[in-house]
């Protein structure tokens, strides 16, 4: 995983959690229990998989980053 991808999935997990706030945000008295059933359903599990995904991204970087940093790969005069 690169930076780039990383940085993917941090704007996917703020768009989520701003979809989340926005929707409790909009939602009437009559349509509270509505929204908060649709959020607990569907964006949650996407944020928890998305969180995981990033988690993942994060820790091949380092492994790469600590890989490649080894004295092996650098160049020999």
């Amino acid at each position: 995983m690169n930076k780039t991808q990383i940085a993917i999935l941090e704007s996917r997990i703020d768009s989520i959690k701003n979809a989340i706030a926005e929707t409790r945000a909009n939602a009437t008295p009559a349509t509270q229990a509505t929204a908060e059933m649709a959020i607990e359903m569907l964006a949650l599990p996407e944020l928890e998989k998305v969180e995981a995904e990033l988690a993942e991204a994060k820790d091949k970087f380092a492994k790469m980053s600590k890989f490649l940093s080894n004295p092996i790969f650098k160049e020999r005069k």
